[in-house]
């Protein structure tokens, strides 16, 4: 079957017939190609190495991966098919709060793709041109873009509503939403499946809880169920926004307000070109709304009233009415909260604390931390100064960091490691400094065609994550040894004298960790030798065979 021309069909056809309900898709579901393209969606994703509650991961999944898969589709066929309780994590957020995150089983995942692949070209086809959260070929900069245009000076939408739904994904309603599902699917297993996975419960450590609301965090389907779901909050706000420019000003004047809307997820902004109190109006109106028709709370704290001039914040950007060298205008600034939060991060990663890492992976992990901020923030105002700024700031850290590890001092950490302006470098890896990221201009149109009735191929954007690896090895000092060890060896594993590439070659221990008092002590080139995959798997099972003997 060919997949992307059948997601083309239907899309097409969601756009063509708007009161149309879908029939016959279940059948999808159960087609060996349409699974086994799921299957790859899902094994691409960085979350495909963690295991639901099952215990299975994906390396294990794909062992015997034509049975597995021949099992799922007949367990989809005779509707036998349960998920599995949703493994519940808590991450930790920069407040100090918990964040938690859904881990589905690697075989519930395959079956959530499936089903995403069959409901989204469905549902894109009735989504507003105003979200952007979750959907595919559509971001963040997209959202700010938006909002930068509803903000020109020309249009005197100066009046902000910031909106944050308390708990979305957490209340989401489950009867209320397959309702919502219903206005366009008619088949009823789809539906049947859908609640399912609602209804699946999760699993926090040994304790079982039901699911009677909400969906979880994580789960490959969640984000677009989200969306239908607030969808009819967009259908709701486009009485006001979608209105003719005839009758816009006809309102203006007779004294009444227009609004401008952007929506992210659960957070968005709402412009006013009124007063406070028409904004205040609004504000209560949409409270009321959510409320009564979606059963959804609008978070005090965050539900805001604010004036651009002031600025306020969205998607981690500030947005502020500023004077400038061409005039007054909106610009889009990096906050000091997401500066200080970049400061916090990098301190963790050099903290004296971490001086078993190696410099290898220390520099790796610095990489990715100011890599994926800077990236985030390049398209904003003054982001070049920032990022010098920072830039001198991290490259101090981590001299700090190196003469503290080695007990050398600074000069010595110059000489030993520094290259070129701002960088520091092993022979393996070079430290990038904030500065080789510069500042661009988002040029692109934020109003985006639907990506399954036209050629484009479909993206999704990966926010930064709110933690970072900082280097943390599993063995310390590790990747500083490795290639010292293969080049000592000549790359040729000391067992049986083959020849091994970088990437093939094992580094082990010649004697075990566990015989060590201190296991940081097996960690030295003098008890680490080069193998091959396959004269490291007949030592380490060798080695476990003598210690059950022992034992």
């Amino acid at each position: 079957m060919n997949v992307g021309e059948m997601q083309r069909k239907l899309s097409l056809k969601a756009e063509r017939l708007p009161e149309h309900k879908f029939d016959n898709l279940y059948s999808l579901l159960c087609d060996s190609d349409w699974l086994r393209l799921a299957h790859d969606y899902v094994k691409q994703n960085q979350g495909s190495i963690t295991a639901g509650c099952d215990g299975m991961n994906m390396r294990r999944f794909d062992e015997n991966l034509q049975d597995n898969l021949q099992r799922l589709i007949k367990e989809l066929k005779s509707e036998a098919f349960e998920p599995f309780p949703v493994r519940r994590v808590r991450i930790p957020k920069a407040d100090g709060k918990t964040r938690s995150l859904g881990i589905a089983s690697i075989r519930d995942r395959i079956a959530q793709e499936a089903l995403r692949m069959i409901l989204e070209p469905i549902f894109e086809a009735d989504f507003s041109q105003h979200s952007f959260g979750f959907r595919p070929n559509r971001c963040t900069m997209d959202a700010i873009k938006c909002i930068t245009c509803n903000t020109q000076e020309r249009k005197k939408l100066f009046w902000i509503i910031e909106g944050d739904i308390s708990s979305y994904f957490d209340t989401i309603n489950h009867r209320k939403l397959i309702k919502l599902l219903r206005r366009r699917i008619k088949d009823e297993k789809v539906s049947r499946l859908v609640w399912k996975f609602l209804r699946a419960g999760v699993m926090e450590g040994k304790l079982f809880r039901d699911t009677n609301q909400g969906v979880p965090q994580g789960g490959i389907i969640s984000p677009l169920l989200a969306n239908i779901y607030l969808n009819e909050l967009d259908r709701y706000v486009k009485k006001y926004t979608a209105l003719p420019q005839t009758q816009k000003a006809r309102r203006r004047r007779q004294g009444q307000a227009n609004f401008t809307y952007v929506r992210y997820a659960d957070d968005f902004v709402a412009t006013c070109n009124g007063t406070r109190a028409q904004a205040e109006q609004l504000k209560q109106e949409l409270s009321t709304f959510l409320g009564e028709k979606l059963r959804l709370k609008l978070s005090e704290e965050k539900t805001k009233i604010t004036h651009l001039n002031d600025g306020f914040s969205f998607l981690g950007f500030k947005v502020k009415r500023c004077l400038g060298q061409y005039g007054i205008r909106t610009r889009v600034l990096i906050p000091k909260e997401a500066l200080g939060k970049l400061r916090d991060k990098i301190k963790a990663a050099t903290d004296p604390s971490t001086h078993q890492d190696s410099v290898n992976s220390k520099i790796l992990a610095l990489n990715r931390i100011i890599g994926g901020w800077c990236r985030y923030y390049q398209y904003t105002n003054r982001a070049s100064s920032v990022f010098s700024r920072i830039g001198n700031e991290h490259f101090w850290m981590m001299g700090h960091w190196l003469g503290g590890k080695y007990r050398i001092s600074m000069p010595q950490v110059m000489k030993r490691y520094k290259r070129g302006h701002n960088s520091f470098a092993t022979k393996e890896y070079r430290l990038k400094p904030a500065t080789e990221y510069r500042r661009l201009v988002y040029r692109k149109c934020h109003l985006k065609p639907n990506p399954y009735t036209t050629q484009g191929s479909v993206k999704r954007e990966y926010l930064p994550q709110d933690t970072n690896w900082t280097g943390y090895e599993r063995k310390p000092g590790m990747a500083d040894l490795r290639p010292k060890v293969l080049q000592r060896d000549g790359y040729i594993c000391q067992m049986c004298g083959k020849a091994v590439t970088g990437c093939a070659a094992e580094v082990d221990h010649i004697r075990p960790v566990r015989r060590f008092k201190r296991p940081v002590e097996a960690n030295v080139g003098e008890n680490l030798w080069t193998l091959c995959k396959e004269c490291h798997e007949a030592k380490t099972e060798s080695e476990r065979q003598m210690e059950s003997r022992m034992r």
